[in-house]
C-alpha cells in the first residue's frame, strides 16, 4: 500500500501521462494505418479504371488479353492483374495466392461485383511484406460478364505505419522520462511544504510553542501554513495567559493565606499577649479571609463565564427605577469620601433586556471602581441615554484617570496599572475582566474613555427590550 503523499502524486502523475500517451499512440497508429490503406485503395481503383480502358477494346472484340499484356500492365500499376468471369473462373492472368479460393467461397461478393459495385479487400498477414490490398472492378459492356482484379502489396504502408509507431514508442519513452522528472519536481514542491508544516506541528506538540512553519507561499498549502502559524500564535498566547493566570492566582492566594497563617501562629504562640493586639490581629485575619473569599468567588465567576456555564436569566428592567435603587444602596460608600452622585436620566426611557442580578454586579464593580479613584469631596456622574437599539449607562469619576499605556490592558485578568492600589483597597484584579464578560453575555458592550488627570468614564450598554 502506498502511504506517502509524494509517492501517490508521483505515481498518479506517471500513470496519467502513460495512459494518455499510450492511448494517443494507439489512436494515431490506427488513423495512420487507416488513412494509408484508404489512400492505397483509391490509388488501385484509379489504376484499375485505367487498366479497364486499355483492355476494353480487345474484350469488346471478343479477345482476351495475353499474359504478356497483363504482365506489362501489372508492371505499370505495380501489382498483379487477372480477369474472372461471372462464375469466378480465372480467364486471364495469374491470381494472387489464396484470393481465388476465398472469392469462390463467397458467391455474394461475385454477385455484388457483377452488379456494378467495385469490391476491395485488405489482406493482413503476420509478415508485413506479404500484406496486400485487392480491388475488383466489373468491365462494362463486355460480351460476357467479366471483372478485373488488381492486387498490390502494402509493404510501404506497413513500413510507414511501423515508422510512425516507432516514433510514438520513442515519444512514449520520452513521456515516461518526462513524467518521472516532472512528477518528482511537482511532488517535491507539494510535499516539502506539507512536511515542513508537519514538522512544525510535531515540535509544537512537544512543547516548543515558538515553532512556526516557513511554508507560507501564496497558494492553498501556503494558506494552510499561515493558518497554522496563526493558530500556533493563538495557542502560544493562550498558554502564556494560562501560565500568567496560574502565577497570578498563586500569588493572590498566597498573600492572604500567608498573612492569616502568620497572624494565627502569632496569637497561638502567645506572641500577642495584649487583648488590643490580639483584636487587631483577628481583625486583619477576618479581612484577609473576606479578601480570599472574594477572590475565590471571582475566580468561579470568571471560570463559568469563559466556559459559558454562568446562568444568565434575562428579563425586562426599568433601568431608571433600578438605578435609583442601586444608588441608595451605595450611599454609605459615598459618605466615607464625601462623594455625591450626579445623574442625567431622560424622562422617557425604554426598558432594557438583561439579568437584573448580573447587571447589579456590573454596576457595583464600576461604581466601586469610580469611588476608589474619585477625589474626596468630588462628584461621580451617571448618565443614561439611547444608543441605537441599546441603552447606555456611563459612569464617570474625576480622578487621576488611566494612563494611555494601561488602557489596552485594563480588561486583562489581574492587570493593575498601579501594582499596589487594588491590593491596598481589597481588589482582586478580576473585576473589570468579569464585568466585560458579564456585559457581553447579556448582548451588550462596554468601553472606557480616559484622559490622564481628568478622570475615567466607563460606558456599558444593554439591549432594548422588544
Amino acid at each position: 500500500m502506498i502511504r506517502s503523499i509524494f509517492n501517490k502524486i508521483l505515481l498518479s502523475h506517471i500513470t496519467v501521462i502513460l495512459v494518455s500517451t499510450i492511448t494517443l499512440a494507439l489512436l494515431m497508429s490506427y488513423f495512420i494505418r487507416a488513412q494509408a490503406i484508404d489512400s492505397k485503395r483509391q490509388d488501385l481503383l484509379a489504376k484499375g479504371n485505367a487498366a479497364i480502358e486499355l483492355l476494353t477494346p480487345d474484350i469488346l472484340a471478343g479477345k482476351l488479353p495475353t499474359d504478356d499484356t497483363l504482365d506489362n500492365i501489372s508492371d505499370l500499376v505495380g501489382g498483379t492483374i487477372w480477369l474472372i468471369n461471372e462464375n469466378g473462373t480465372v480467364i486471364a492472368g495469374q491470381p494472387s495466392q489464396g484470393w481465388l479460393r476465398r472469392f469462390k467461397e463467397n458467391q455474394q461478393e461475385i454477385s455484388d461485383l457483377f452488379t456494378g459495385n467495385p469490391q476491395t479487400w485488405t489482406r493482413a498477414a503476420r509478415k508485413r511484406n506479404i500484406s496486400s490490398i485487392t480491388v475488383a472492378l466489373p468491365i462494362p459492356d463486355a460480351p460476357n460478364p467479366t471483372a478485373i482484379f488488381l492486387d498490390a502489396s502494402i509493404t510501404g504502408v506497413n513500413n510507414t505505419v511501423f515508422a510512425a509507431e516507432r516514433i510514438l514508442f520513442y515519444s512514449l519513452i520520452a513521456g515516461i522520462f518526462t513524467a518521472v522528472i516532472l512528477g518528482l519536481l511537482i511532488s517535491r514542491s507539494l510535499t516539502k511544504p506539507i512536511a515542513n508544516i508537519s514538522q512544525a506541528a510535531r515540535n509544537f506538540a512537544k512543547g516548543d510553542y515558538d515553532s512556526r512553519t516557513t511554508a507560507t507561499t501564496n497558494d492553498e498549502i501556503g494558506s494552510l501554513g499561515r493558518t497554522f502559524n496563526s493558530m500556533a500564535e493563538s495557542l502560544n498566547q493562550i498558554e502564556q495567559n494560562r501560565r500568567n493566570f496560574l502565577a497570578n492566582v498563586s500569588h493572590e492566594l498566597r498573600t492572604p493565606v500567608t498573612s492569616i497563617q502568620a497572624l494565627s501562629e502569632t496569637i497561638l504562640d502567645g506572641m500577642a499577649p495584649k487583648p488590643e493586639q490580639q483584636q487587631r490581629y483577628l481583625t486583619t485575619i477576618v479581612q484577609e479571609s473576606k479578601r480570599l473569599s472574594r477572590l475565590i468567588n471571582d475566580l468561579l465567576d470568571l471560570s463559568q463565564l469563559e466556559a459559558d456555564e454562568l446562568s444568565i436569566v434575562c428579563q425586562q428592567i426599568n433601568l431608571k427605577a433600578w438605578l435609583l435603587a442601586e444608588i441608595d444602596k451605595i450611599q454609605p460608600l459615598l459618605a466615607k469620601k464625601k462623594l455625591t452622585i450626579h445623574t442625567d436620566i431622560p424622562k422617557h426611557l425604554p426598558t432594557v433586556w438583561g439579568d437584573i442580578d448580573r447587571t447589579a454586579q456590573v454596576f457595583t464593580n464600576l461604581i466601586t471602581n469610580a469611588i476608589r479613584h474619585a477625589p474626596e469631596g468630588s462628584a461621580i456622574d451617571i448618565s443614561l441615554y439611547t444608543a441605537q437599539q441599546h441603552i447606555a449607562m456611563a459612569i464617570a469619576d474625576h480622578g487621576t484617570g488611566i494612563p494611555l499605556a494601561d488602557l489596552p490592558h485594563i480588561w486583562d485578568r489581574f492587570y493593575r496599572g498601579d501594582k499596589s492600589r487594588a491590593r491596598n483597597h481589597g481588589g482582586t484584579g478580576l473585576g473589570l475582566a468579569i464585568t466585560k464578560k458579564l456585559v457581553q453575555a447579556m448582548d451588550g458592550d462596554i468601553i472606557v474613555y480616559s484622559i490622564p488627570g481628568q478622570g475615567a468614564t466607563f460606558t456599558f450598554t444593554l439591549p432594548i427590550a422588544k
